[in-house]
């Protein structure tokens, strides 16, 4: 079974996160995802994001840290899903691939048509802003 390896950025900006809609020619069309694509051959994830923010919305990203990872089969082949937290990135949003992008707090994502791989990432991020440090540390 071939294995891809996709890469998606949780952008967030005071407190909101960016949803982009899958154009109508797209598979999954209408629904609504976290950026980004595929990771090609020598490409570290961190390269990948970087390089399709930059195709995809035209910003210069700065990936902070690694959220989750979702892997589905389809069609005969493995995807994995690594979602990373963008805060920071330089430049203006434009948008280059998607039909439309929404910014909304993390809760409310879930009032939009998600693709199905992106919900788990989601679920991920969440509770990672939710975890606080215990007593003492």
């Amino acid at each position: 079974m071939k294995e891809i390896d996709v890469v998606a950025a949780i952008l967030e900006r005071d407190g909101k996160i960016l949803l982009a809609q899958r154009p109508p020619e797209s598979d999954q069309p209408g629904l609504w995802e976290f950026p980004g694509g595929k990771v090609e051959a020598g490409e570290s994830q961190r390269e990948a994001l970087i390089r399709e923010l930059r195709e995809e919305l035209t910003i210069v990203a700065a990936p902070a840290r690694y959220v989750a990872s979702y892997s589905w089969p389809v069609s005969g082949r493995m995807i994995h899903l690594h979602a990373w937290h963008v805060p920071v990135w330089e430049g203006e949003l434009q948008q280059l691939s998607h039909s439309a992008l929404v910014w909304c707090l993390p809760a409310d994502a879930s009032r939009y048509a998600l693709a199905p791989a992106d919900i788990p990432l989601l679920n991920a991020f969440m509770a990672l802003r939710a975890a606080t440090p215990a007593d003492g540390c």
